[in-house]
């Protein structure tokens, strides 16, 4: 059997286990939950029926209500307040107004009542009804009222020193959301998959399945293929959402909270959505590569959470300091931070979002995370190689740091005929003389070259006149 029928033999394996078990679907249905919760709360809530205020003795005040749409309030006349009082009781209207001799108004409601009516609602029709009763014992001709009650004139512009256009404020209040949205879901998916990673090779490795595993395989079909069975998952999940967010819009399209939410972000621009797409896909690859790596370092089952740990800090650093980049877009740490692999995806989102950054810096942002995960990918095979059969007392953090390094260390190795890569060399060598280390190879040399090149590009981008 060649690599590649093995690869897809240990992507199968990893993906149909997990994807059997109880706990994926419980993973998979919590999210789902929350909307549908909210679905029907507003429909328990009446969120899409009209409220009803009945007006005493007021037919003109009637006439005015009815004739302003934007109220949203369903208004009848009531007799008396007597009537208006029986019907209230009955639940039959959520309130009724009474008008008094002073000018003035009372608004009746009832805790029996399922919508929110308050004063602060009716009370701008009120005050328009007043001036128009007030401008005719004046004798003001509407032409006279209209002119002095039209408001001042006042529009205002955002320019975007980066574009060299206008903020459209309309698209970057829904790309705003969008990138919040996918800054908690990165985040979400990240802290997810890093542990289901993380279990699945603590599992194989503190109960020596691996051993039997790399018998038949190498050790890059196994980093790989776990890599993919676990990436593949993550797409299933991503399917069941977009399937189910489906059905709850073609189901629920008239429902008050979905009808909310399509109008927040209708405006979003497609460009935007699409790089917010990829980041999201790529930083779940990223991460998932990292959760690899530091899960081959684990020695039993119980050190999975702490494997996990160091990947879901960097992950967190990109999330608290991209709250941090919107509260402060000025910020220029937090601007270099946001170039940065592996903390950009959560961070660049909401630069392009606010229009703070424009397309170009943010595809630079992009490329540099998407070149970081194939050069991780690369690295990782070796440490992956050295460390899922090695077995040591030393702490995950320890491991980590000699196997970056090079360093040697005492630890009880199982030597699998099949296990490859053992004769290469490290990217890096401690000086002869001095303190830190040298490219020993030439992947070295190229991480070298490509850091120093980030550093000019960034240096451009932010200091650029």
């Amino acid at each position: 059997m060649n690599n590649a029928s093995q690869l897809r033999l240990v992507a199968k394996n990893s993906y149909l286990t997990r994807l059997k078990s109880f706990s994926f679907w419980a993973m998979v249905i919590g999210p789902l939950m929350i909307p549908l919760i909210g679905i029907l709360v507003s429909f328990l809530a009446g969120g899409n029926t009209t409220p009803q205020l009945a007006i005493v003795n007021q037919p003109a005040l009637v006439q005015v209500f009815k004739a302003d749409k934007s109220s949203g309030l369903d208004v009848t006349a009531a007799s008396s307040a007597s009537s208006a009082r029986s019907k209230l009781a009955a639940g039959k209207i959520d309130g009724y107004l009474v008008a008094n001799a002073d000018d003035s108004y009372k608004l009746y409601l009832s805790t029996k009542s399922s919508h929110n009516l308050s004063a602060d609602a009716i009370s701008g029709i009120l005050t328009q009804y007043q001036i128009t009763q007030r401008a005719s014992q004046m004798n003001l001709s509407q032409k006279q009222l209209a002119s002095l009650l039209t408001p001042a004139k006042v529009t205002s512009t955002t320019q975007n020193f980066t574009t060299g256009q206008a903020q459209n404020a309309s698209a970057a209040g829904a790309n705003t959301a969008i990138s919040m949205f996918a800054t908690v879901f990165i985040f979400l998916m990240m802290t997810i998959y890093v542990g289901v990673i993380s279990q699945e090779i603590a599992n194989e490795k503190s109960n020596r399945i691996m051993e039997i595993l790399l018998a038949a395989t190498n050790t890059q079909v196994q980093y790989y293929g776990k890599i993919l069975g676990i990436l593949g998952l993550a797409f299933t999940q991503l399917a069941i959402y977009a399937v189910g967010l489906g059905g709850m819009y073609l189901g629920f399209r008239d429902n008050a909270a979905v009808k909310g939410v399509l109008d927040m972000v209708k405006g979003v621009n497609a460009g935007f959505f699409a790089y917010v797409t990829v980041t999201a896909l790529v930083a779940i690859v990223a991460y998932l590569i990292l959760a690899s790596i530091v899960a081959s370092l684990v020695n039993e089952q119980s050190q999975a959470q702490q494997a996990a740990q160091p990947v879901t800090y960097i992950g967190l650093i990109g999330y608290i300091a991209g709250i941090a980049l919107n509260i402060n877009p000025g910020n220029v740490p937090l601007q270099v931070l946001s170039f940065i692999p592996f903390v950009s995806p959560t961070m660049m989102a909401g630069r392009l979002a606010g229009q703070t950054v424009g397309m170009g810096e943010a595809l630079i942002a992009l490329g540099l995370q998407i070149v970081a995960t194939i050069a991780i990918a690369f690295w990782g095979e070796r440490i992956y190689a050295r460390n899922v059969l090695s077995y040591s007392s030393e702490s995950i953090v320890g491991q980590l740091v000699r196997s970056v390094t090079g360093r040697e260390t005492k630890t009880k190795v199982v030597k699998i005929e099949n296990v490859q890569n053992s004769d290469k060399k490290p990217w890096f060598k401690k000086r002869s003389s001095g303190i830190g280390y040298n490219p020993n190879t030439w992947q070295g040399w190229l991480i070298v070259i490509g850091a120093v090149v980030v550093i000019i590009l960034i240096r451009n981008l932010l200091f650029k006149k």
